[in-house]
């Protein structure tokens, strides 16, 4: 493969991956507005174990699927390649009937593990769209070993934009009956559009299968001595190593939606109470704080490929720059959020979720105050697996995160059955998870890459103009309030003031170089433009 194809392929996923997340962003607020805490509360219920069932479909197979594609079309086995795609439909086929049976049929048992029976609607709504995904994984994963990233990122924005339109319809249409309806309506809206987007890939198959057949008539005859068991046995060997990793999450969240409910309930919360704050918690405040990451991701995806192929020249001065570059503007996106979320906490609720009453605003308030730190460490979690990743130590992140989910279980169970903490130890868990994560990553990506650690970048810069940016951030909101007399316009006027003097700041201080900007996503076009101003330092 071609550097101009794979960086060509690596672009389209990468546009597509941060539209469709923005989508996804965008569909969490006006959710909460239509079905209110206790339904975002059902919603956030459903979604844990929902993900878990759909990594098995989404996450190891097809990128099996796409490697040993790959591997043959490289060596001309056209037929092969076929093969393995044929095979692994059926593969895909027999695993997304088998998680939308478990789905279907155990919504009832799943729901009262949670401690909330009415949550069995918004299950059962959601349960048929695994069988849908599972099938277009086939496609995703053929056509991604074919070089092909268009299939994979047209879908993965439709399956947004059609949850965005028909989830929020009916759940606006349903609602009416009860917040467990209009969960179930937006949950109803996530399987139509992987219906529609299963569709749209397999029209896109239909329009390039001629063009495809026509390449295996071409191609040399492989004599391969292999049946349909072979070529499975080949996938899972790749699958499951993969699916572990991407399991750990899904598997903590979904913990959480039956350790959460259970616990405040045994406080003496109602099923309403205990499902609102969780709402609050899971579909108001996580969402705001996994925001600033869509920027980190577009760096991680930079990341990898840089440092991989430094790794492989064994070119460990440029490893140890292109990880320190990497770590400086992590740091330049997380710290300034997490301090930016801290102070206005409250007014973002205000402004984000218009329709909630004022006890749920403070309420929800605290918790994304108290998650906001948590910013700092999510966003380097994903530079520093991406570091971790370019030098091929794939493991190590994953067993970081499960030692920090471990002790995220622990402590969500212990915390939130106190009282005067409840649901804010669900909180505490998750910053202790991404906290310790976070620290284990960094410690072996300094053993793994001899990155350089430089307390003058790393600490004091960064903390000097997040200090005077978050004073700004501060003042200006309650001046803006006091003045304009509306939390809207002073959140909106504060935020632009912080932005302004961070900006000031970071080249006040010479936290940003022209070789930082090297590795963001058009820092070229970035770099002729601050010449021009003359901001920029060598």
């Amino acid at each position: 493969m071609s550097k101009r194809y794979f960086v060509k392929g690596a672009a389209i996923l990468a546009v597509a991956g941060l539209v469709a997340k923005i989508i996804g962003a965008i569909f969490r607020i006006p959710l909460m507005n239509i079905i209110g805490t206790e339904g975002m509360g059902i919603y956030q219920l459903a979604y844990p174990i929902y993900a878990f069932l759909l990594v098995i479909s989404t996450s190891g197979i097809p990128t099996a699927i796409s490697k040993v594609v790959s591997e043959r079309v490289a060596i001309g086995d056209q037929r092969g390649a076929y093969r393995v795609f044929r095979t692994s439909f059926k593969l895909l086929f027999i695993i997304g009937l088998l998680t939308s049976l478990i789905l279907s049929i155990g919504s009832p048992i799943f729901a009262r593990l949670q401690g909330n029976d009415s949550g069995v609607y918004a299950l059962m709504a959601i349960s048929l769209s695994l069988f849908f995904v599972s099938i277009m994984s086939a496609y995703r994963g053929y056509f991604q070993g074919l070089q092909y990233m268009t299939p994979t990122a047209l879908t993965q924005i439709i399956e947004q934009f059609g949850k965005l339109v028909m989830g929020l319809t009916l759940a606006t249409l349903w609602s009416k009956k009860g917040p467990e309806y209009g969960a179930a309506g937006a949950l109803l809206g996530v399987t139509l559009s992987e219906i529609a987007a299963l569709a749209l890939i397999m029209g896109i198959y239909r329009r390039r299968r001629k063009k495809i057949f026509k390449k295996i008539r071409l191609a040399p005859k492989f004599k391969r001595d292999e049946d349909e068991m072979s070529v499975v046995y080949g996938l899972l060997s790749i699958a499951i190593p993969v699916t572990i990793g991407a399991s750990i999450m899904p598997i903590v969240n979904f913990m959480d939606s039956v350790i959460v409910i259970n616990r405040l309930r045994t406080i003496g919360y109602a099923k309403s109470q205990a499902t609102s704050l969780y709402g609050m918690l899971t579909g108001g405040a996580n969402p705001i704080i996994s925001l600033p990451s869509i920027f980190t991701i577009a760096l991680a995806m930079s990341l990898v490929p840089a440092i991989s192929e430094s790794h492989a020249k064994s070119d460990w001065a440029e490893i140890n720059k292109r990880c320190t570059i990497g770590m400086k503007l992590t740091l330049f996106i997380g710290l300034p959020a997490a301090i930016g979320v801290m102070i206005l906490a409250n007014p973002i609720i205000k402004l984000l979720y218009s329709n909630m009453e004022g006890a749920e605003v403070i309420a929800t308030g605290h918790l994304l105050s108290l998650l906001s730190i948590g910013i700092i460490f999510l966003t380097l979690i994903q530079s520093l697996t991406a570091m971790l990743q370019g030098v091929g130590k794939v493991s190590i992140p994953v067993r970081n995160l499960g030692i920090g989910a471990a002790l995220k279980i622990i402590l969500t169970t212990v915390l939130v059955g106190m009282p005067s903490i409840n649901i804010k130890g669900a909180a505490i868990g998750t910053l202790v998870c991404y906290g310790i994560a976070a620290v284990l990553d960094f410690i072996a990506v300094l053993k793994y890459t001899r990155m350089d650690f430089s307390i003058i970048e790393f600490i004091i810069k960064p903390i000097i103009a997040t200090v005077i940016m978050g004073v700004g951030v501060f003042f200006s909101y309650r001046l803006g309030f006091e003045i304009l007399g509306s939390n809207a316009s002073a959140t909106l006027l504060s935020i632009i003031v912080g932005i302004i003097l961070y900006i000031i700041m970071v080249f006040a201080t010479g936290m940003i170089k022209r070789q930082d900007l090297d590795m963001m996503p058009g820092g070229d076009k970035l770099i002729i433009l601050l010449d021009k101003m003359g901001l920029l330092r060598a």
